[in-house]
Order: structure tokens, then sequence, then C-alpha cells
């Protein structure tokens, strides 16, 4: 495909070049009826003859535009480019959070837990439209100026009826470092999927690399299946045990052992703050309570010096005496 960039194409003037996905490149373009800034992902000119990933792109225009939530990135419509099609969606000026971690290496806790519930919202309401994003990684998640997270390309997300013709024969889609077992082994996949695979990007944020690093294919492939993670311990200890925990249990192997929904995720998250809270009290008070303490010693002490300087110095001017 030639260069987009000064073209117009049915009320959108494209700006300039964003970056490359799986399926498609993606511009930042001028909205020129509504006069605003919109992102569009076109198909990539090397698969667009092939009409499974035509299809594919139509069905995430589809699936997409079902969720307008604050941390879903929104669909606005679709254009036909030449012999393709792009997406018009928002335009979000941020940072993916792959770049941040790249950036800042090991993220501070309150951060990740921020970003962690405002993805577990968007996952939520997409679960609760029965779409399962499917390749929830840190490339995938776009950081607002304002802190605010969007969940970005549902590419792949499939509704939950389409699943029952998903066999061991179908293509692994997905990025493989944040993949679950069961995407891997071509078993079926539900909301349980997104949630082992934003366990893989939390791990990520407070560590600086995913659970099972290998440089090898097959290694870690074969980590998914049967290996446990590293401790986020052994990394850092600034993060709550709590927190280390539920991670840890994001990543279980069978699906069933993992917690059962975002909103659980969710509520647990607020246990574990509120829990942090109180300890910070806690350990304050008893700061607060031991300097007290030491003070006072210090004051009784001084005291009875004093009372003892005088005894000391009355007694001998009455010897003297």
């Amino acid at each position: 495909m030639q260069n987009l960039i000064g073209k117009k194409f049915q009320g959108y003037e494209f700006l300039e070049y964003i970056g490359e996905g799986g399926m498609g490149i993606v511009y930042k373009a001028q909205d020129l009826n509504l006069d605003r800034k919109v992102a569009i992902k076109v198909i990539q000119p090397s698969k667009s003859n092939f009409p499974q990933t035509f299809k594919k792109f139509r069905k995430e225009a589809k699936n997409q535009a079902k969720l307008i939530h604050p941390n879903i990135v929104t669909i606005h419509g679709l254009i036909e480019i030449y012999s393709s099609i792009g997406i018009v969606m928002e335009f979000v000026d941020g940072e993916e959070l792959s770049s941040i971690i790249k950036r800042k290496q090991k993220l501070d806790y309150n951060f990740t837990k921020n970003i962690l519930l405002q993805v577990l919202d968007g996952l939520d309401f997409a679960h609760s439209h029965g779409i399962i994003h499917r390749d929830i990684k840190p490339s995938n998640i776009i950081v607002r100026k304002d802190g605010v997270a969007k969940i970005a390309d549902f590419g792949i997300a499939k509704s939950v009826e389409d699943f029952e013709t998903f066999t061991t024969n179908s293509k692994m889609v997905g990025t493989l470092f944040y993949m679950s077992p069961e995407q891997i082994t071509g078993a079926k996949v539900s909301h349980l999927t997104d949630i082992y695979s934003l366990g893989c990007t939390a791990y990520e944020m407070a560590t600086g690399l995913p659970p099972f690093y290998y440089q090898n294919t097959t290694q870690i492939i074969f980590a998914h299946i049967n290996e446990i993670a590293a401790p986020i311990e052994s990394f850092r200890n600034d993060y709550p045990d709590a927190f280390n925990k539920l991670i840890f249990e994001m990543l279980q192997k069978d699906a069933k052992l993992r917690p059962k929904s975002c909103n659980y995720i969710k509520n647990y998250l607020r246990i574990i703050t509120q829990a942090n809270v109180v300890s910070s009290d806690v350990k304050a008070f008893r700061k607060k309570s031991n300097n007290s303490f030491l003070i006072t010693l210090i004051k009784i002490v001084f005291i009875i010096l004093t009372i003892i300087i005088v005894y000391f110095v009355v007694t001998n001017v009455k010897i003297n005496r």
C-alpha cells in the first residue's frame, strides 16, 4: 500500500504513522467532519489478500464497537482505503505500558495496583458482554498522561459462543510471553484466559520481566504449561505479600484454580489496600508511641539525675559548713 500520510478518505485525513500491530498499521488522523483526532488501523499490505484476515478485521470492529467503557479504546467506525479497510477508533494520547516498563524497569506498587484495577474494570465490562480479549499484554494497554489506562486491540477477541469450534488445530493467537496454558494447548478458553494473561502483565510490571522469560519458543511454551514463575520477592521486597500471592493465583495452570472473575480480583485488591493502610497506621502509632515513651523516659531520667545532683550539692554545702 502506498504512503497514506496527507491522504483523505471518507472524511478522514491521515496525519502521521503511530505504530504497527499483529494485524494492522496504525495512523493518527483528523476527523474532518467532527474536528477531532482519531486513530485508524489499516490492514497490513502483506496480509490484505487473505480473506480470513479481512473477515477477522471486520470482526474486531464489530466486537469492540459493543464496548463503550472508560478503560477500553472506543471504536468509531469503518472506512475503505483502496482495497483495504480501516478501523476508526479513539485516539489515546499516551504511552504503551510496555514502553513504560522498558523505561522504568520495575514499577512502583501503587502505580501497578492502579493500572491493574483499571484494566480489570475494562475486562470485567467486556466479559459481561461475552467478549474475551485473548491478547492482554503490556503493549495492548495504553496509559494516558492523566493516568487513565485503556485496553486496545480486541483484534483476536471472540464472542463466547464462537469457542465451540476452537480446537487444537486452530492457529495459536496472542503473544507467547503472556499466553495461557489453554491457549497454547488449543483447549477451550474463557474469561479466565484473560486473567492469566493479566497476571503475566502484572508480574512484569512488578519485576521488569514476564514470568517465563526465555529466548527459545519451546522453553516458553513448556514453562507456561509446567513451570512455576520465580517469586516476586526474589526481585523486590516492597510489594505486599498478599499482592504477590494474588498474582500467583492468577498464574495457576488450571484455569479453574484462578480467581473466578475480574470483579473478585478488584475486591481482593481493595481489601489488600485497606489492610496496608491499617498496617501503616498501626506502625505509625507504634512508632509515635515508642517515641513518646522514649521522650518520657528521658525526661524521668533527667529529673532523677537533677535530683541526685541537687542532693549532692546541698550535702556538700552542709559538710563544708
